[in-house]
């Protein structure tokens, strides 16, 4: 397997400004979605020099109505306690990524439900897609469910992104979403659900199948959170870690 960064994991907001020090991404039509609206450092700053970027952001923020402060720091840099405690002072969640991958032979031999049908998901069948969209995106708010509802409504319709989105029907009632990112060097899985009264029933292997016979010879590549316990079925299931990557998060700052 080729070496795998965290680099080649899809970003989807707009970059506003790069330099040497970090990518700042400002998406003004989607201004509630936290990593469409960040900044990501390239290398740690000093904690003074976060607090006055702090002081940036909220301006940035404040114009185009995002509420949220969002930072993600360097590719497996561990941060201090000084750094935690900071962080902890100034009211941010703090949250671990950990990039994982897995040869697409061995997703291959997943085995499959043969009561699980996969689609691709085109205009005739977004509804069914979105029906299991919205219920993940709840948890984060009305405003959110509408905000990316209408985001992935019109990509879906007018085909402006490169993400190819699949919905699995257990007897034929739309019950799992997955969307896959497809590069020459790998294929990536994001947006990975199964709604929680159908888990437990091969639904989600199959779909991981069906990703490793659409990623040919390719890895696949996907970012669990850290803490949550779907990392640890990846894990199980044979995907290998790579990297990590802290990010912070203050909600209602502005």
């Amino acid at each position: 397997m080729t070496h795998i960064t965290m680099k080649q994991i899809k970003e989807n907001g707009k970059i506003y400004l790069e330099n040497e020090l970090n990518i700042i991404y400002l998406t003004p039509s989607d201004p509630i979605t936290y990593h469409m609206n960040k900044w990501q450092y390239k290398t740690l700053p000093s904690i003074n020099q976060w607090y006055a970027d702090m002081e940036k952001q909220r301006i940035l923020h404040k114009k185009q109505h995002s509420s949220h402060l969002s930072f993600t720091f360097p590719e497996n840099q561990l941060l201090h306690s000084t750094w935690l405690e900071a962080i902890r002072n100034e009211g941010f969640q703090l949250k671990l990524l950990e990039l994982y991958a897995i040869d697409s032979a061995t997703l291959k031999q997943f085995e499959s439900n043969i009561q699980v049908d996969i689609e691709p998901v085109t205009s005739f069948n977004m509804e069914d897609y979105l029906s299991v969209y919205n219920e993940f995106s709840k948890p984060y708010g009305e405003a959110f469910v509408k905000e990316s509802e209408e985001r992935t409504r019109e990509a879906i319709l007018n085909q402006i992104d490169d993400v190819t989105r699949i919905v699995a029907y257990y007897l034929h009632k739309p019950v799992g979403i997955l969307d896959v990112i497809v590069t020459d060097e790998t294929v990536e899985i994001d947006g990975f659900g199964v709604l929680e009264d159908y888990r437990h029933k091969g639904i989600g292997t199959t779909m991981q199948s069906y990703v490793g016979h659409l990623a040919g010879s390719r890895p696949v590549i996907l970012v669990a959170d850290g803490d949550d316990t779907a990392k640890d079925m990846y894990i199980k299931q044979g995907y290998i870690f790579q990297s990590f990557q802290y990010q912070i998060v203050k909600e209602d700052a502005i």
